[in-house]
């Protein structure tokens, strides 16, 4: 989509929109695969499925420590009708256990032939070479079938997916030292505007630290397969930021700016990118977050987010995450949600999609959701105490106290 002159920052687009073009821009990013030792494989993205090398338990193996019977001969067994089973010895010319006859075994052993179920210790009294079952087990039971937890060539990891301590456990069950992954995504940052200062530096009246470049550096990196590159804060110059955004496209693979993407004279950062590539859209329809903005240069993408902290998590939350899962096809990215009943009554301007802060209690069994009702787009704190977020369609008017909403957990 090439740039309209004409277009000003309040030629907002929708939403879904913003995301398909996102999407669109990142799935002509390249990503090449690698192999990795699954102790450093958290948080990458697998580049293919990993499948199972054989049935896991690789035979029938006991669930419980207790004895192995023919199921049949407990059905009728009771505390005050005990039934009772003659205990043998380990046989090592593979022969069948019989009815009305017991192998003692223990968690992890296999079932004996002609064994199928196991009754626990707890429901056995034992006296010398024989038991006493008080108390009757099914067919199958207390055993761990052959291929009851995965069977040979099932897939274990899709490709897709984001490694988490889960998938590599299964990983390491199945033998595998190693997973293939993608490379890591190159993202350039870049913080803008002369009143930002850097943390731990002594600041004027009137300048900021640099908390929004600290909150979206740190979401990339804890999403784990991102290799930050922070270009440190620039000033609201635009031939500066445009040299710096000439050098980061060719650094990375994505570049995300804060900051200077408002519509005063001194919001440079559009201009800046326009100056040798193309905005892609000014603005999108929703609340925080309306400045949020791409451009393409040399052929890679930039997200242009506020430099609010709040409307820069809502830009990168809504757009840049959404845009991710959807451009690599990640199979498990997208937020866990539950549904929580509204504490109050939460309004919205029909034509914007709004992103309400949301606290969650339980009261009386019931899941509760307190919006976060402080205004403005820099109120970081508002993050800070929730534990997720409400998304308001553009087409309502809000939501009324009591109603069942949907949550996107953090």
């Amino acid at each position: 989509m090439g740039f309209d002159p004409m277009k000003t920052l309040y030629d907002l687009i929708e939403v879904d929109e913003a995301i398909e073009v996102f999407t669109r821009i990142l799935s002509k990013v390249n990503l090449q695969a690698e192999s990795v030792r699954i102790d450093e494989a958290l948080g990458r993205i697998a580049a293919s499925d990993v499948k199972a090398d054989f049935d896991f338990p690789d035979q029938d193996r006991s669930a419980v420590d207790g004895y192995a019977v023919v199921a049949e001969d407990t059905y009728y067994a009771t505390q005050y009708n005990p039934v009772e089973l003659r205990l043998v010895e380990e046989r090592h010319d593979n022969s069948c256990i019989g009815k009305g006859e017991a192998f003692e075994v223990f968690t992890g052993n296999p079932i004996p032939c002609g064994a199928n179920a196991v009754v626990m210790k707890e429901d056995v009294v034992r006296d010398k070479d024989r038991i006493l079952v008080l108390k009757p087990v099914p067919v199958g039971g207390n055993i761990s079938r052959k291929g009851e937890d995965y069977a040979k060539d099932s897939v274990l990891v899709p490709k897709g997916t984001v490694l988490n301590p889960f998938h590599i456990a299964i990983i390491a069950s199945n033998g595998l030292r190693t997973v293939k992954v993608y490379e890591k995504l190159r993202v350039g940052i870049i913080s803008t505007g002369n009143e930002i200062v850097s943390p731990g530096i002594a600041r004027k009246q009137g300048e900021y630290y640099d908390s929004t470049g600290t909150l979206i550096s740190q979401l990339l990196v804890q999403d784990g397969f991102y290799r930050v590159n922070y270009y440190g804060i620039l000033p609201d110059d635009e031939e500066v930021l445009s040299e710096a955004l000439e050098e980061a496209v060719l650094e990375n693979d994505i570049v995300i700016t804060l900051g200077g993407t408002g519509v005063s004279g001194s919001d440079v950062v559009i201009d800046a990118a326009e100056k040798k590539g193309e905005v892609v859209f000014r603005g999108v329809k929703m609340r925080p977050g309306r400045p949020t903005s791409s451009s393409l240069l040399n052929g890679k993408p930039i997200l242009h987010l506020s430099g609010y902290p709040v409307a820069a998590w809502t830009g990168y939350e809504v757009i840049f995450r959404r845009a991710v899962a959807k451009a690599f096809n990640l199979v498990n990215y997208n937020r866990r949600m539950a549904f929580a009943k509204l504490s109050r009554r939460l309004p919205n301007q029909v034509g914007y999609q709004t992103y309400v802060r949301v606290q969650l209690k339980t009261v009386e069994n019931e899941l509760i959701a307190e919006p976060y009702m402080l205004r403005g787009s820099g109120v970081l704190s508002s993050l800070v105490f929730s534990q997720g977020y409400v998304e308001i369609p553009s087409n309502i008017e809000g939501y009324e106290k009591g109603e069942i909403i949907k949550v996107f957990l953090f």
